[in-house]
């Protein structure tokens, strides 16, 4: 009896594993572990992740940049926050910024007015997410060809109204002392 209770506990056991592992939600965006390096620590290493990445904001989409960011959370670094700008592949990229080395594995980037927090190049069948420290240049992961470079941050800094009323001010004041400063006229006296 005590074997039949112990294979019946055991079999209970089991079935609620495989319940509950199918009912959780596939990540396909998973962070492969042996090369992951904290991105919010300054250098240029960045964390590496097998899948896809892509705008979306749901958590549940496996190739969603918020499941990404879920998963890097998840790991024992600090936390990240990523806010999606563009990438690379969009239609509407090039009101944005510009890329070099499109299809080959490194090249630049340039995204003037936007503060970049973050970017993820990918490339085959995954894609390394990195803190922008500065610098423009990108690498693919695999030695395959760039597919996309996805960049999140926020908008660039727009001045204070009252900033704006400043230079106004200050603009104006040159140009009315510029007008009223008396014009000086050559004299010529022929004797």
């Amino acid at each position: 009896m005590k074997n039949f209770s112990s294979t019946l506990k055991h079999g209970v056991y089991g079935c609620l594993a495989a319940t509950a592992f199918a009912a959780a939600p596939a990540m396909a965006s998973t962070v492969v572990i042996g090369s992951c390096d904290s991105v919010t620590d300054g250098d240029a290493d960045g964390c590496l992740f097998s899948g896809n990445i892509n705008e979306s904001p749901d958590p549940t989409n496996v190739n969603g940049y918020k499941n990404a960011e879920a998963a890097y959370n998840a790991l024992a670094f600090a936390d990240i926050k990523l806010n999606w700008i563009t990438a690379s592949d969009a239609p509407d990229f090039a009101s944005f910024g510009s890329i070099t080395g499109a299809g080959s594995t490194s090249g630049t980037f340039s995204l003037p007015g936007w503060n970049l927090e973050y970017f993820a190049v990918k490339a085959g069948t995954q894609f390394e997410l990195f803190e922008y420290t500065g610098s423009n240049n990108w690498q693919t992961p695999a030695k395959q060809g760039l597919s996309h470079i996805a960049f999140f941050g926020t908008p660039g800094a727009v001045p204070e109204p009252a900033t704006w009323m400043f230079m106004l001010l200050g603009m104006a004041s040159i140009g009315f002392t510029m007008r009223r400063k008396e014009k000086q006229t050559l004299r010529v006296r022929y004797s």
